[in-house]
């Protein structure tokens, strides 16, 4: 396995593991391939448990288990595919993007994001344009911005 090809075998555990959860969800293999923005025949395959690798699987087993901002991150550095990154973390971790207006100083730190604005000292976050990233918990130096658990 060359190093070229890595980043898109470890994407594809990442996508074999939201497979699996989306199908205990009660998902369709269609379903599960728009989200994953793959092909049917792949996620079946992902669900019979064919591909990928067992060593792909724990390593993408590793990257879920990371705090959200930096597995997030990690997950956006193996595709360009920005809606697909999110989905992923979506389902991986579960979590949404949240602002802590009291600790927050408004420094602008954040506004690496396109997603975010900051009007009259609030933050307001734009949910169709953040692709949660992770970039902006990371940098905020209050963690005034955090990934939390979906309800």
């Amino acid at each position: 396995m060359s190093c070229e090809t890595m980043p898109e075998h470890i994407l594809s555990g990442i996508k074999a593991i939201v497979a699996m959860k989306l199908r205990r969800k009660g998902m369709i293999q269609r379903e599960i391939a728009k989200i994953i923005k793959s092909d049917r025949s792949i996620v079946s395959h992902y669900l019979s448990g064919r591909y990928p690798k067992r060593k792909i699987l724990n390593v993408a087993k590793t990257i879920e288990d990371l705090p959200p901002n930096y597995g997030s991150k990690l997950i956006h550095s193996l595709t360009d595919d920005k809606n697909l990154a999110k989905n992923l973390i979506k389902e991986l971790y579960g979590v949404k993007l949240i602002w802590n207006e009291k600790s927050c100083i408004a420094c602008g730190s954040c506004l690496v994001c396109v997603a975010l604005t900051l009007d009259n000292f609030k933050l307001k976050i734009d949910e169709n344009s953040c692709y949660l990233c992770g970039s902006c918990t990371l940098q905020c130096p209050t963690n005034s911005l955090k990934f939390v658990k979906e309800e």
